[in-house]
């Protein structure tokens, strides 16, 4: 069927055509290249990636497709494609370095062009999102410029009363947003947490107006409460205590997505001391000495080791990812999300992180794949993206080692393209 698509289209072009020009093809064919697609099957070797105007129209092994005359051939030999990174739970254009309080169009711009060159190709933005993102937003943006495709949720809901938490989601319909966003925590018994009387509001005016919600949560005993008061999907780990069969039941009977986020915790202890991580060449690319130096400084160091909130997600980090490993092993969609974005989270740089954290807790690489694309993509309604088929966007990786061996190769970029075109790399100083 693919191959007859194929055909089919090359019998448009050459009919079309009164005289055929090799350099006005539309056709760019990656070929060469082993391809994993994101959808979970075995990955395709010595493949075909035949894109047309940014989507792709075949994709399969050389055998199988049939390349139009007069296509643009790139050579890919020895290499390894993959759809690009979904992240479903990032934040953009309020963190500059790692300062907050930032939110500007050009910072906007700026985050997305770092998330992009790490091969985070879209960025699903889960509040504090203003007017200036709109305009960004995938379904909006139709031109290319080198950076990350945008959903956003707006603002964070919340309120005391009814009343106030519907405005609060009319307001985000008049922004202009993908999905909405709740806070259930009380920010480890700090802070007061969103009434259930008013969450229930939430998630039945969200849906009442079109719209999925997240919920920001950290209880078990809320996530169950959430679950079945309909909430699409939660949005960070339970950490208090491990999942029962009662959560993996409500959730896979709701068909929510799971996302685990474990660099958020580690955000929150990591630089009790000089990170690992700072001495990774795929870091530094982008941040450089002179921006993470307050967190070399000792005082800072320990600050953090003082703090009771960074004793606490340190301790219940592995709770956090054995509840991770019992959601992925009973078939419960997770969905792949970072909550980076965010002071001291660094963006795109994090995403390889927690790919790495999620094989530390048991996923396969296969595993961590999918949940980067395909199920982000299905679980959030983003139409066109996730995997690599045909009539999707032509979002995706090259690069030089096979992240099924190691799922720490997916640093190993070589190029990154969103919608076939190639994103411009930052220039080595």
């Amino acid at each position: 069927m693919q191959r007859l698509k194929v055909l089919l289209i090359l019998v448009v072009v050459t009919c079309s055509c009164k005289q055929p020009n090799v350099s006005t093809s539309v056709f760019t064919a990656f070929t060469g290249a082993t391809i994993i697609d994101g959808g979970g099957g075995d990955a395709i070797k010595d493949a075909v990636l035949l894109i047309e105007r940014g989507q792709v129209v075949a994709i399969g092994s050389k055998d199988s497709i049939v390349i139009p005359d007069g296509t643009q051939i790139r050579n890919l030999s020895g290499r390894y494609i993959m759809p690009g990174i979904i992240n479903g739970h990032g934040h953009v254009g309020e963190t500059k370095g790692i300062v907050g309080g930032h939110y500007s169009r050009d910072n906007v711009i700026e985050n997305l062009e770092i998330y992009a060159r790490y091969g985070v190709t879209t960025v699903v933005s889960l509040g504090g999102d203003k007017q200036e993102a709109e305009p960004f937003r995938f379904v909006n943006d139709s031109s290319y410029n080198h950076r990350a495709r945008l959903f956003i949720a707006g603002e964070i809901v919340n309120g005391t009363t009814g009343e106030e938490v519907v405005a609060a989601l009319n307001r985000n319909h008049q922004l202009g947003v993908d999905i909405m966003k709740i806070r259930v925590d009380d920010n480890l018994g700090t802070s007061s947490k969103m009434r259930e009387d008013l969450y229930r509001t939430a998630i039945i005016t969200s849906h009442t107006l079109g719209y999925k919600l997240a919920a920001h949560m950290y209880y078990l005993s809320d996530a169950k409460k959430l679950l079945e008061a309909g909430a699409d999907m939660l949005a960070h780990s339970i950490r208090d205590a491990p999942v029962d069969s009662t959560l993996i039941r409500l959730i896979k009977e709701k068909s929510v997505g799971y996302c685990p986020t474990l660099t958020r915790e580690l955000s929150t202890f990591v630089y009790a001391d000089t990170a690992a991580f700072f001495s990774d060449l795929f870091f530094s690319r982008e941040y450089q000495s002179e921006t993470i130096k307050p967190l070399n400084d000792p005082k800072h160091h320990q600050e953090v080791r003082m703090d009771f909130r960074a004793k606490t997600y340190r301790k219940q980090l592995p709770v956090a990812m054995s509840n991770l490993k019992k959601l992925s092993d009973a078939g419960v969609p997770i969905v792949f999300g970072t909550d980076s974005g965010v002071p001291t989270r660094f963006m795109g740089y994090f995403e390889h992180i927690e790919m790495e954290m999620m094989a530390e807790a048991g996923m396969t690489p296969m595993q961590i794949i999918v949940s980067a694309t395909k199920t982000v993509a299905d679980e959030l309604d983003l139409k066109g993206l996730g995997m690599l088929q045909a009539g999707n966007q032509a979002d995706f990786l090259v690069l030089d080692r096979d992240p099924l061996r190691d799922i720490r190769n997916t640093k190993s970029i070589a190029a990154v393209f969103i919608g076939g075109e190639q994103v411009r790399m930052k220039e080595s100083k």
